[in-house]
């Protein structure tokens, strides 16, 4: 697998709901390449490098798609600064600092999630993170590939082991999700948007018999264009359907299952996600989403149409019940 950077860069850049619930899921698969055209760089799999998908439970992307490199993430407290492992040319020391501008519009539209950016090295990179008590959500894309580059995913437990207090009950939790989008046009080149929307997640710990099941949404989706400003055109045009999943009791993570993004009943993009319950009595849980496809990206003036382009969302939640 060889990637490309572009010469900007260089000189510095549920299945388809059928039938109206948005829980059910298929199989379509994404729809990217990730093969990237100007300067070839090995597969950081076959230099030898680690990928740290935890030895304990601790939730990143690389089993989700080879371009989610991202396999650690460290918040320093000194700083305020995060440092995101394993994606290559974003500087020394894999430093983010918190990007205000757009950190204040996500919060103006409601999000508690702050943005960042890397503060060195010749690719820029763009993520979103969360930070509680109990858990840290971090999500990761790039502009500076021809196609989407890399990027990570990661859902992290802090606090206690994440068991619910009932293993004879029902528990919904609610929250907030947010993401990187890397947008591929043809027209303008690869572009960043970010997402912030809610989430909900069913859980039956009783159903499937010994296995629990849990599924959940995101909507109320914003989106913003690189500085941070509201893109009003396209808010609320999609929702994403997190299919039914299974509960693995012996370290309280859910398993891997389909996420899809819908629009008109139709899903436009597909994908994965997976999560972990966090706290000492399971009070949160934290995940981790991942589409690719098409997705409107604005409005064409002529058509009164949205306008739909090759994206790649990378996201997280965290949502407490």
């Amino acid at each position: 697998m060889y990637r490309t950077i572009i010469a900007l860069a260089l000189a510095g850049v549920l299945s388809a709901c059928t039938g109206g619930n948005p829980n059910d899921a298929g199989n379509d698969e994404g729809v990217g390449t990730g093969d990237q055209p100007l300067i070839v760089e090995t597969d950081t799999e076959t230099e030898g490098e680690t990928t740290t998908e935890d030895e304990g439970t601790d939730k990143f992307g690389a089993d989700i798609n080879a371009d989610l490199t991202m396999n650690n993430v460290d918040f320093d407290e000194d700083t305020g600064e995060i440092i995101l492992n394993n994606m290559p040319f974003d500087g020394e020391g894999n430093r983010y600092a918190r990007a205000a501008a757009v950190s204040d519009a996500l919060g103006a539209a409601g999000s508690t999630f702050d943005a960042y950016a890397n503060v060195g090295g010749g690719n820029s990179y763009f993520a979103v993170f969360r930070r509680t008590a109990n858990s840290q959500v971090t999500a990761a894309g790039t502009n500076s590939y021809v196609s989407f580059g890399y990027g990570g995913v990661a859902a992290q437990r802090l606090n206690g082991d994440g068991s619910l207090p009932s293993t004879n009950d029902a528990y919904v939790f609610t929250g907030e999700y947010a993401a990187v989008r890397t947008i591929i046009d043809d027209t303008t080149g690869s572009q960043i948007q970010y997402v912030a929307g809610t989430v909900r997640i069913d859980v039956d710990i009783e159903d499937f018999d010994d296995i629990g099941a849990v599924q959940g949404i995101v909507s109320n989706r914003q989106f913003f264009d690189e500085n941070g400003i509201e893109i009003t055109d396209i808010a609320g045009a999609d929702f994403i359907s997190l299919a039914t999943s299974q509960i693995n009791f012996d370290n309280w993570t859910i398993n891997s299952s389909t996420a899809s993004v819908i629009r008109d009943n139709t899903a436009t993009a597909s994908g994965n996600w997976e999560g972990l319950f966090t706290g000492p009595n399971g009070e949160e849980v934290a995940g981790i989403v991942f589409t690719e496809g098409t997705g409107p990206v604005g409005i064409d003036p002529d058509t009164g149409e949205y306008i739909e382009v090759q994206v790649r969302e990378s996201g997280g939640f965290i949502a407490e019940r």
